[in-house]
């Protein structure tokens, strides 16, 4: 079981994506909680979602493209219903 699962919906944040899942993985670990970073990303043209995926090696993540829905509420929402984790934060 998950304590904790971070959600971060996407567009064009390829280039952020490795320099924050690694500091949000770091601070799960220092806290002692059993946690995941969900990436849901609206088929951005950078590249965010390959970066993403990209990353599910070597950190506790996962990624959902989205090609026919947009947005932020409804990313947020389709993060939260990906996680098995006791708490989920955006």
């Amino acid at each position: 079981m998950l304590d904790v699962s971070v959600v971060i919906p996407t567009y064009n944040e390829g280039e952020n994506l490795p320099l924050i899942i690694p500091r949000i993985c770091a601070i799960l670990e220092k806290a002692g909680l059993h946690g995941e970073v969900i990436v849901v990303d609206d088929n951005s043209p950078d590249g965010t979602g390959r970066v993403a995926r990209a990353m599910e090696e070597g950190h506790p993540v996962r990624t959902l493209i989205r090609t026919a829905e947009r947005g932020l509420s409804t990313a947020v929402l389709a993060g939260f219903g990906m996680s098995s984790a006791t708490v989920c934060v955006v």
